[in-house]
């Protein structure tokens, strides 16, 4: 089994990342995320995260935490904010940062 590269991993954080933001913003069903192959790609990645960490933890809130944190992490290390991932991902109708500061 190959282990992912650091670049590859660091793309998948930050699409883990996009769909937090998303979901956090209710966003989810907006018609131009819906289209767009890196949504998909991240509502996948997402999702099956989700259901091993509700193995793990049984817990909604103790997953939102494990992702905001993990995720805060990961971009911070890359010198990111969950702003610049919106910004690399979000189709251009939805480019305005959708969360308020300091809400995640």
């Amino acid at each position: 089994m190959e282990l992912p590269s650091t670049e590859q991993r660091a793309d998948v954080l930050r699409l883990m990342a996009f769909y937090e933001i998303a979901r956090r913003a209710n966003l989810t069903n907006d018609p131009g995320l819906m289209k767009s192959p890196a949504f998909e790609k991240a509502k996948e990645l997402h999702e099956a995260r989700s259901k091993y960490l509700w193995e793990a933890y049984g817990n909604q809130q103790a997953i939102d935490d494990f992702f905001k944190f993990h995720l805060e992490g990961a971009l911070s290390s890359e010198g990111k904010r969950w702003e610049d991932v919106w910004a690399e991902f979000a189709p251009e109708s939805l480019k305005d940062f959708p969360l308020p500061p300091g809400s995640l």
